[in-house]
């Protein structure tokens, strides 16, 4: 499977796949970084891991990197949500 932004193709690695599709199946949505952990690592909870974080930095600059209009934003202290489209 393939994710593209701007009909340019994204060369993403499996795991940054995963988190993308993870945030894709629910536009808007607030997940936790103890739920991305688990749905994208399978792991239940680790709180001293930077994993999520390093994962979204990457992503960001993947699918952000030629816009100045950010997907993925940041809820301090609550997690990350990627904006949907139909909300623009």
């Amino acid at each position: 499977m393939q994710a593209t932004r701007g009909g340019s193709i994204l060369q993403l690695t499996a795991k940054e796949l995963a988190l993308l599709e993870l945030m894709m199946s629910a536009p808007g949505r607030l997940f936790s970084r103890e739920r991305i952990l688990a749905n994208v690592w399978g792991v239940s909870e680790d709180p001293l891991t930077n994993v999520v974080d390093v994962y979204i930095r990457r992503l960001r600059a993947k699918i952000d990197h030629a816009s100045d209009d950010p997907l993925i934003h940041t809820v301090r202290g609550l997690g990350y949500r990627l904006e949907s489209i139909a909300n623009r």
